[in-house]
């Protein structure tokens, strides 16, 4: 089967899901790899425009599996909204989008500390969606994980 990779290297705006999308017509899976719920990417698929932030464009076409890997940061609130939003369209996404179960979870207190660096000398322009954060989390091996949501126990050590 072969496999066609799309990867960017300015910083995460040079129109990474354009490309996605137009290959996504004539593929079986989209996965997403890395990155966040970030400002998000417009997807015009016929006569309709979607802005879609963490779920890979390839939903929009109804044959595509998607998938979000275990490099994302995963911020479940925008998550959720997201599938709510897709459903609210008739865009089917139960069955057909699945997520990593290591993938790292972007948590409450990774936006308020992105926030708080933002006040501070040392701003860097984020988004403020705590994905900075969530990443230092991952590489210091302190994140919640996809995985951590389903052992009680676990999740709350996890949380201190």
């Amino acid at each position: 089967m072969p496999v066609k990779v799309i990867v960017g290297a300015q910083w995460g705006d040079e129109g990474k899901g354009k490309i996605v999308d137009l290959l996504s017509e004539n593929v079986d899976i989209v996965a997403r790899y890395q990155g966040g719920a970030n400002a998000g990417h417009t997807v015009v698929v016929g006569d309709k425009t979607y802005v879609l932030h963490l779920i890979p464009s390839g939903i929009l076409h109804p044959d595509v599996v998607c998938v979000i890997g275990n490099g994302v940061v995963l911020d479940p609130q925008a998550f959720l909204d997201e599938v709510a939003f897709l459903e609210s369209l008739n865009i089917k996404v139960r069955g057909r989008l699945f997520i990593s179960h290591n993938a790292h979870l972007i948590m409450p207190y990774h936006k308020l500390i992105d926030s708080l660096k933002e006040q501070g000398a040392e701003k860097i322009g984020t988004t403020g969606r705590g994905i900075g954060p969530a990443y230092e989390d991952k590489i210091a091996r302190r994140a919640v994980r996809v995985a951590d949501l389903f052992h009680r126990e676990r999740f709350a050590a996890k949380l201190g």
